[in-house]
């Protein structure tokens, strides 16, 4: 009776061990020799940690076997000589065929997943590289305003059409993981990819498509946190946006012709600081009382600073002379992105701000126009 338990104990541990999820690699490193180290490492949450080194054989190949910590999709990458050379998203039977040259090139077959990050990755490593070298061209037209124009117009276009690229793959690939990292793109600390306020409504579709199919993935709980990093950060902006501030923040933009104006050039006056697209058709009318105001009040000390939250900046510069806005016209052309927009909390496009002659913010988003006129009297 003992050694029918026993043996069905053993049927049984039997079956819990041959139903452990596991993923085959195949990998062939194009220029490595015989026992040639490679490093296999997974992405924990959102950190590397290395699972084993293994060895080549003396064509440069070798076959592993990955065991996975669940049915999710998971993140491998493997190192060769402290670079990555390849990367993989293993689901459970994957069996994953890698050919690598050790400098980070690399093909992969058999794995739907991989070979999704693979595109992004390759997508994303190209448009970085333009905008790279058009950031270069603009060191050496700094005495050229015109050409420098030009350039920031090009790198524009590249990161909306990357930004149009990637919302593509979201929407089309609802149940990838490869969604999530996609949106965790950069360009560099101050350019991400999804940047903008409203990005926010794309991560939480992500993450919800994703949740049905995966609901255990570690990669969901980093997503829920930049979720959550994400509206504590936009409801505190819109909290302080409320609070009348003292003393106003400066700012450096440029202007149309590409030369640098200062906001706090205009201490002393009482200023309209102005934060607006010229795709919003409210706004251009507004321009219209703007254009009033600052007709019968300018010479009594009225300026107007108006920074224009436009990545096509051709665009932009049309729109302010068709409509022959007199004041400052500024516009760095990183939109959404652009440093302005953390310095004054601005949550939302357009804004205002109306700072007095002591430097003091007054009042704030007064679009009705005998009300703001009805202030600046006052301020004058």
């Amino acid at each position: 009776m003992k050694r029918i338990l026993l043996l069905g104990c053993l049927t049984l541990l039997i079956c819990s061990c041959s139903k452990t999820p596991s993923a085959v690699i195949n990998a062939t490193i194009t220029d490595a020799d015989d026992s040639t180290q490679v490093v296999l490492q997974k992405l924990n949450y959102n950190k590397l940690a290395i699972v084993d080194t293994i060895y080549t054989d003396a064509d440069g190949k070798f076959t592993y076997k990955v065991t996975l910590p669940n049915e999710s999709p998971n993140f491998y990458y493997l190192f060769c000589n402290g670079s990555r050379i390849a990367a993989m998203i293993l689901l459970p039977k994957d069996k994953v065929t890698i050919t690598a040259d050790g400098k980070g090139s690399y093909e992969v077959e058999g794995s739907t997943e991989s070979s999704n990050l693979k595109t992004i990755d390759d997508n994303f490593a190209q448009s970085s590289a333009e905008l790279l070298n058009l950031a270069n061209e603009t060191d050496k037209y700094q005495g050229n305003p015109e050409k420098v124009k030009e350039i920031n117009s090009q790198m524009g276009k590249i990161y909306v059409s990357h930004k149009r690229s990637a919302i593509k793959h979201v929407l089309g690939n609802p149940k990838s993981i490869t969604s999530a990292t996609i949106l965790f793109q950069k360009f560099n600390d101050n350019l991400p990819v999804f940047g903008e306020a409203s990005d926010v409504i794309i991560f939480k579709r992500v993450y919800d498509s994703l949740k049905v199919v995966y609901p255990n993935s570690e990669y969901l709980v980093a997503l829920m946190d930049e979720i959550g990093s994400r509206e504590k950060y936009f409801e505190m902006s819109n909290k302080l946006s409320e609070v009348k501030a003292i003393g106003f923040p400066d700012l450096v933009l440029p202007d149309i012709a590409g030369k640098d104006k200062i906001l706090s050039d205009l201490s002393g006056k009482v200023i309209i600081l102005s934060f607006w697209s010229v795709s919003q058709t409210e706004h251009k009318m507004f321009n219209n009382d703007l254009l009033s105001l600052y007709s019968a009040y300018h010479d009594k000390g009225l300026e107007i600073y108006q920074v224009a939250l436009d990545i096509d900046k051709p665009s932009w510069a049309s729109a302010v002379k068709a409509q022959h806005l007199p004041w400052i016209n500024v516009n760095d052309g990183y939109g959404i992105n652009s440093p302005s927009i953390a310095t004054y909390n601005v949550a939302k496009i357009p804004s205002m701000f109306i700072i007095d002659r002591n430097g003091d913010i007054n009042s704030k988003d007064v679009f009705d126009k005998d009300k703001l006129e009805s202030i600046i009297k006052k301020l004058l």
